[in-house]
C-alpha cells in the first residue's frame, strides 16, 4: 500500500507542476533561490570565513612585521657587528 501512495503522489506532483505556467514556476524559483542563498549561503559563508580568517589574520601580521623590519632598515642600516657600552665590547650575555 506505501509504494502505490508513494506513486499517485508522485503522480498527481507531476501533474500540478505540469499544469502551471513556465513563467510562474520561473518567478517561484526567483523567489525561493533568493531566500535560500540568503539564508543558507549566509550562514556557510560565515563558516568558510571563520575556517579561512585565522590564515589571513597570519598573513597580514606577518606581511605588516616584514614591512616593519623593512623601515627600520631603512631608517637605521644594518645593526654594528659589535656593541659598544660606554668604551667596551659587550657580549650579548653581558649587557646590563
Amino acid at each position: 500500500m506505501p509504494e502505490v501512495a508513494e506513486r499517485t503522489g508522485q503522480h498527481w506532483g507531476r501533474q500540478v507542476v505540469a499544469k502551471v505556467p513556465t513563467e510562474t514556476l520561473r518567478q517561484i524559483n526567483r523567489i525561493l533561490g533568493r531566500n535560500f542563498i540568503t539564508r543558507y549561503g549566509t550562514k556557510q559563508g560565515i563558516i568558510v570565513l571563520g575556517r579561512v580568517a585565522p590564515f589571513g589574520i597570519g598573513a597580514v601580521t606577518g606581511g605588516g612585521a616584514s614591512l616593519a623590519v623593512r623601515a627600520a632598515r631603512r631608517a637605521f642600516g644594518l645593526p654594528p657587528a659589535v656593541w659598544t657600552y660606554e668604551g667596551e665590547v659587550v657580549d650579548v650575555g653581558d649587557a646590563p
